[in-house]
């Protein structure tokens, strides 16, 4: 019997063993895996703090990106408020053309109107100009009789007093 209890002891203190074994085989694989976790998580967080610092980084494009924009919206709407500025010229303008437009043909038909009027003085001048050419040739031919007559003596009584009109 003491045989059988220490047969007993010793398939006990095999087994414990054993089971101690596989424990600390365990216990290194939970310890590696421990460390692993460890290494992972620690490269986590350095990845974690790289995509931060990325995070940061784009957030800060993205504001100069938001202000770009506004700038260039400021810029369009400066532009716009200009383009309806020069829009309410040229309309303006327009009318202005418009205006002037109807002043130089109001102007060409009054040009129109004096040539006529030129014309036609320029013809009662031309007309006046030969009735004077008539009347002169007819005084040159009244004061010619009147001469003609004069070399012969007139009676006094007809002659008209100086002063009065023949009628």
């Amino acid at each position: 019997m003491r045989n059988l209890i220490l047969g007993i002891l010793v398939a006990a203190v095999a087994i414990l063993g054993f089971f101690a074994y596989q424990s600390s085989q365990q216990g290194n694989a939970l310890q590696a895996s421990l460390a692993a976790s460890s290494s992972a998580l620690t490269a986590l967080e350095g990845e974690k703090a790289a995509l931060a610092a990325e995070v940061e980084r784009l957030q800060g494009l993205s504001d100069s990106a938001a202000a770009a924009a506004a700038d260039a919206v400021a810029a369009v709407e400066t532009e716009t408020a200009a383009t309806a500025a020069l829009n309410d010229q040229v309309a303006v303008l327009e009318i202005d053309k418009a205006t002037l437009t109807g002043q130089v043909v109001a102007l060409e038909a009054e040009n129109a109107a004096l040539v006529e009027q030129l014309a036609a003085a320029e013809a009662e001048a031309a007309a006046l100009v030969e009735q004077a050419a008539g009347l002169q040739a007819r005084i040159d031919e009244l004061a010619a009789a009147a001469a003609a007559p004069a070399a012969t003596p007139a009676p006094a009584a007809e002659a008209p007093a100086e002063g009065t009109t023949n009628p």
